[in-house]
């Protein structure tokens, strides 16, 4: 298979790269846990804030207002694991794909778009207390696509591909505890996505194009922090503390649609690190 050389290549380099691209606006339905909204930062300011001249600032420690994050100020860095996971692949025959390698999907006729929705291609399991207020992240996925237009007429070439990482944790059992994004229940698992890139443009009849790419991103807000927890998805603050003491089981997958592709491939590396 053509992309053999690549996906091996990239497998290797993926422990030592880092590359400060930043990624293409994803779909609207994406929900980054990275970025903390405006609204919740003042949410969390006023709720917590304490003037700067008050007699027990220096004893209370810096605020929201000033450190953006006070929960992990001050705290070292614990590195808490690496994954890479299965290459999700999309093509035309899927007879001859190794499973134990990676998930193939056998992609719709042109110019139809076929998804992909694919769990469980890596794990990390952390021990209780493997952090006390923060999951962090670096995160590299590695793209490979080719598109070809054969069709008669101008078409839409399309690749989109997002990770899908869910956190098992004993905390989200309280069936009380609502996810804002579902409306419903936890049931245990927190549901997050980082984007990765999107490429949407015109093939002309007869047209071929391709792309290999390589992008990085590292952590703002984190993949979940006690913050997040608090001010995005309404836990308390006791419940926000519990939760970083219990283990949890961060599960890795992909999702995402390709159109007017002969071939693409998607799988990345992520390294976790808290305080």
């Amino acid at each position: 298979m053509k992309w053999i050389a690549l996906v091996a290549t990239s497998a290797i380099s993926l422990v030592s790269f880092a590359a400060g691209a930043a990624p293409h606006k994803s779909l609207a339905l994406e929900r980054s846990p990275d970025i903390l909204s405006q609204r919740q930062l003042k949410k969390s300011a006023a709720r917590t804030g304490t003037p700067l001249l008050a007699p027990d600032a220096a004893a209370a420690g810096p605020t929201v207002e000033d450190v953006g994050d006070p929960d992990s100020f001050g705290r070292n860095v614990t590195y808490l694991g690496f994954a890479q996971t299965l290459s999700v692949v999309v093509q035309d025959d899927c007879s001859l794909s190794d499973p134990e390698f990676e998930r193939c999907v056998v992609q719709n006729p042109a110019p139809s778009p076929t998804s992909f929705n694919e769990a469980g291609l890596g794990t990390i399991n952390l021990p209780a207390r493997a952090t006390k207020s923060l999951v962090c992240f670096t995160f590299t996925p590695v793209i490979g696509v080719d598109w070809q237009n054969f069709l008669p007429t101008p078409q839409q070439a399309q690749f989109f591909a997002s990770s899908l990482i869910t956190i098992d944790n004993d905390v989200l059992d309280d069936p009380t505890l609502i996810d804002p994004t579902t409306g419903l229940p936890f049931g245990g698992v927190l549901s997050l996505g980082l984007s990765t890139y999107n490429d949407f443009h015109t093939l002309q009849p007869g047209e071929t194009d391709s792309k290999t790419l390589l992008l990085s991103r590292t952590c703002i807000a984190g993949l979940v922090s006690k913050r997040a927890l608090v001010d995005g998805y309404g836990l308390s603050e006791a419940q926000a503390t519990q939760f970083f003491k219990k283990p949890m089981t961060i599960t890795f997958g992909a999702r995402g649609s390709v159109a007017m592709t002969s071939f693409a491939s998607y799988f990345y590396g992520i390294r976790l690190y808290g305080d």
